[in-house]
């Protein structure tokens, strides 16, 4: 099933990720805002921070994939993958504007998501690569990752006076200008990165194995460490705000991160790669479900469950839409798949 030379775990972390942005999306938008504070939404909402980081940590593996597949790291062809990517941010950036038209503000427009935050993170990551020898870039990668997690406090203290608002977007996050800035959200496709430069040297299932090794026993090293410096009784950032700005919880969520890693190709590495796997299956086509769920989840033509449903109610909605983007999912694969069938006939 599928390309050969696919790497499965990517495939089958990207549908996890999926499935956890689904079920935080839809019980967001649906749930009852009497029931906010009962212990099935906050959990809900507590492990639906971890897409954004999952897929920003893989787009920086398949930077690395994409370029040595087409002969190394080169200006032109990091412009290319981020410029692609920003294309589409914009495009979507727009689509939304459109569809809420006349209650839409222009100024959504340039709002810094996550797929502009992915654009810029990659074209930067990949500029770096560009700029470092071969030896020293998974090194480089990881020095980048740790400066912007511990720079992200003293950045969101910038003034908003030297640059424009929506610049600033890219910089220090609000609701209005950015969900998904680029300090603290860069860091991950750094780690990306340096975890794609390590693993994809190792052809051999022993390297790949003892490779997955080392990035669980850099997550545990991770926790203990954000858990020793939350535990010390004074802040080296005024003001310090955990949710927001603390590199302590870019170590937490880097460290389920590279864990969720380990255990996506664990899974795969027992499952027989040729059946058919419905979370990888999603995992492939995550860029059309993403983009098909926000309207739905939070768009005018879905708008009845808004802020209506009891938590019984949002797990069966959710499990509709998970099952919903499952077929669209297999629909996009079908019709690519007959796509290309009929241009070999007609060539």
């Amino acid at each position: 099933m599928g390309n050969p030379t696919r790497l499965h775990y990517l495939d089958w972390m990207r549908g996890l990720a999926i499935l956890i942005m689904l079920q935080g999306h839809a019980v967001h938008s649906w749930m009852r805002d009497d029931l906010r504070r009962s212990d099935f939404f906050e959990l809900s909402q507590l492990v639906a921070g971890l897409p954004a980081a999952m897929f920003l940590f893989m787009t920086g593996i398949s930077l690395v994939i994409l370029l040595r597949g087409r002969g190394g790291f080169g200006w032109r062809q990091v412009g290319r993958r981020a410029g692609y990517i920003l294309g589409i941010a914009l495009l979507f950036r727009l689509q939304q504007w459109a569809f809420y038209w006349p209650h839409s503000s222009a100024r959504d427009l340039l709002k810094a998501d996550i797929l502009n935050s992915m654009g810029v993170a990659l074209g930067l990551a990949g500029g770096l690569m560009v700029v470092t020898p071969e030896r020293w870039r998974a090194p480089a990668a990881g020095l980048a990752a740790l400066a912007v997690a511990m720079a992200t406090p003293l950045v969101w203290k910038l003034p908003a006076g030297p640059l424009p608002g929506f610049l600033m977007g890219y910089l220090v996050g609000s609701p209005q200008t950015a969900n998904f800035p680029l300090f603290p959200w860069a860091s991950y496709a750094f780690t990306g990165v340096m975890a794609g430069l390590l693993l994809l040297g190792r052809k051999e299932r022993p390297e790949l194995d003892r490779a997955m090794q080392w990035m669980v026993l850099a997550a545990l090293t991770l926790l203990v460490a954000a858990r020793f410096f939350d535990s010390i009784p004074f802040s080296y950032y005024q003001p310090y705000n955990y949710w927001l700005t603390s590199p302590n919880l870019v170590a937490n969520r880097t460290a389920v991160v590279l864990l969720l890693l380990a255990l996506s190709y664990g899974w795969t590495s027992v499952a027989a790669p040729e059946r058919f796997s419905w979370v990888c299956q999603m995992g492939r086509t995550s860029l059309l479900i993403y983009w098909v769920h926000i309207e739905l989840v939070y768009g005018r033509f879905l708008a009845f469950p808004q802020h209506r449903l009891d938590a019984w109610e949002a797990a069966a909605a959710v499990a509709c839409l998970m099952g919903a983007m499952l077929l669209l999912s297999l629909a996009r694969t079908r019709w690519r798949g007959f796509r290309v069938n009929a241009w070999r006939l007609s060539s």
